[in-house]
Order: C-alpha cells, then structure tokens, then sequence
C-alpha cells in the first residue's frame, strides 16, 4: 500500500519558496574572484531584480507500524468485583504482549469506564449489576506480526478489537519530511536556473528560503 500526501496533517511534502537576486552581469568562469573584487563587480541595486520561485517536493511511503486497540470488560455484582475482572484480563493481555516483544513504552491506557447495569423491565428500573471497560492501545513495529498479535490477545481475553490503523512512525515521518524538503529546495533552484537562464541573467545569491 503506497501514499500520496498533500500538506496537513502527517504530509510528508513541502514547498519551499526563494528569492533569488538576478542581475545583467555576465556568466563568469568557474575561477572566484577575490572579495575586493567581487565588490566592485557588484551590479547595483538598480540592475538587480528579485526573482520568487516556489519548489515543491513530494515523497511516497508505505506505513511501517500498525496501532491496534482493544477493550477489556468485567461484570460483578459490585462495581470492585467487575474491576477485579477486567483488571485480571488487562494484566493476562499486558504479559502476552510483552512476550511478544512489545514494550511498555508502545502500550498506552484510552480510559477506563464503569458504570451501573439496570433491569430496565422492572417498574421502577433497577440496578443488577456493574461492567467495567479497560481500553488499550497497542503500536506494533513489526507490521507482519499483527495477525499474530490479534490472535494472542483475543485468546488472552480481550473482549473487542476497535480497530486497526496503519501509521508512521514519528522516526519515519521525520525522514520523509526532511527528503520531501531536499527535493522541493532541488525543484526550486532548478527553476531558478532555467529562469535566469532563459533571461540571460546571472543568480548572485539567495535571498531568502
């Protein structure tokens, strides 16, 4: 599965706008004058004109981690018997996925819930009982080993899977963003070569970036 991004969110594009300074000064050889006489070949300010390029630069990518999520439920009588439950499932999952290989660092709490069960046939409605829910997010940085995940965390007692996203991680996205830059700065300079080319002007220095 391969991504094309636009610029929000996670993008991994850039756009890079520069401002080069051109003037009528002739193409000079590769050989560097000295700085004094640089100075006095300076066009001035007059004969220099500012020329905005907008580079852009855009990368593909195929998502190398998968988060998953899971819900833990207990019931009791009292809202402490069906804590008891849904912690003693949550810890049972906590260890299968460390032998697993992940680490604690990559499971993160959603939030957990209790709240009263009511009979609402009975006339008044009444209370029967108490379920607690244990959410749990879970990155997985082997994305062939996910299945395998699942599977063991459901066998383990999970109650419900909710859901299942392909992601990048911030490594990863950090990488792509600095590549997508370095491709929108090539972009912008070759058209600013092509610019003052076809013009037959010559590019002094960047302005600004």
């Amino acid at each position: 599965m391969k991504l094309r991004t636009a610029i929000s969110g996670v993008s991994i594009a850039a756009l890079i706008i520069a401002l080069a300074l051109l003037s009528n000064a002739l193409i000079t050889s590769g050989v560097q004058p000295s700085i004094k006489e640089q100075e006095n070949s300076q066009p001035s300010p007059s004969k220099q004109t500012t020329l905005t390029i907008v580079g852009y630069g855009s990368v593909k990518y195929v998502p190398d981690i998968v988060s998953l999520g899971f819900t833990m439920i207990g019931q009791g009588t009292s809202a402490e018997e069906a804590l008891t439950e849904c912690n003693e499932k949550t810890v049972s999952i906590i260890n299968v996925l460390k032998s697993l290989g992940i680490s604690e660092e990559d499971m993160k709490t959603n939030y957990v819930n209790v709240y009263p069960v009511y009979d609402w046939e009975a006339k008044p409605p009444k209370i029967i009982g108490y379920e607690a829910q244990y959410s749990l997010s879970v990155v997985v940085r082997e994305i062939l080993t996910a299945g395998k995940v699942i599977d063991s965390v459901v066998k383990a007692g999970a109650d419900r899977l909710d859901g299942v996203m392909f992601i990048l991680s911030a490594e990863k996205e950090k990488e792509l963003k600095i590549e997508a830059i370095k491709l929108a700065v090539e972009d912008a300079a070759a058209k600013a070569n092509v610019v003052a080319k076809t013009l037959g002007l010559k590019i002094l220095s960047i302005d600004s970036v």
